[in-house]
């Protein structure tokens, strides 16, 4: 009864003040894992985002609530760790005009932009039951000619029993689910695969 009572005053005050709810939406590294039935591409790739780092978003929860995150921060980490899984090498960027002064030679480069939505049927909770996150990649070669775009949707789902005890459950699935899908997409992409121009190595 006491616990019905603290539960009803939480969403009460939520419901008046309208505050958005942080979610982390951060996939779990150790599922983003190589497809050894895969060759991985032997050309180097250089990548930035779109969007500034440090974004925040806010998208429908339950209960009428909001919730806010960073996508961007939050995928990075992820992003990076599967394009490892497909390219030879893989450089942070904070822009394209970056790929010049590269450690590494630069075959791709690839323009990432991250939106997301959510929603929950639910009147009494708040954290989303349905999320998702749409990965768009836009590559070119190191001369700024594109090559391919390639857009991954991903869907995430957790009902109240999973979620109590990760109210970002369903956003780090549907992140992951982006993830994973964006690097079989990249892996069977033919035209990533032949031979491009290279930026050479900054003179020392």
């Amino acid at each position: 009864m006491q616990f019905i009572k603290i539960f009803l005053s939480v969403l009460i005050v939520g419901v008046i003040t309208g505050c958005a709810h942080p979610l982390q939406i951060s996939p779990d590294i150790s599922r983003i894992e190589r497809d050894n039935s895969a060759q991985v591409i032997q050309k180097n790739v250089g990548y930035y985002l779109l969007g500034d780092r440090e974004k925040e978003v806010t998208t429908s929860g339950g209960g009428g609530d909001k919730v806010s995150y960073k996508p961007y921060k939050d995928i990075e980490t992820g992003f990076y760790k599967m394009l490892s899984n497909v390219f030879k090498n893989v450089s942070a960027l904070k822009s394209d005009k970056d790929a010049a002064i590269s450690k590494n030679e630069i075959n791709y480069i690839i323009a990432l932009d991250v939106s997301t939505n959510s929603s929950s049927p639910s009147l009494f909770t708040w954290p989303p039951t349905i999320f998702g996150v749409n990965l768009n990649c836009s590559i070119t070669d190191a001369n700024g000619k594109n090559i391919t775009s390639i857009l991954a949707i991903g869907e995430g789902h957790a009902e109240f029993d999973e979620f109590k005890s990760d109210f970002s459950l369903s956003g780090k699935r549907a992140a992951l689910d982006a993830l994973l899908k964006l690097q079989r997409s990249l892996l069977k992409s033919p035209e990533l695969a032949g031979d491009t121009s290279k930026i050479p190595p900054p003179e020392k």
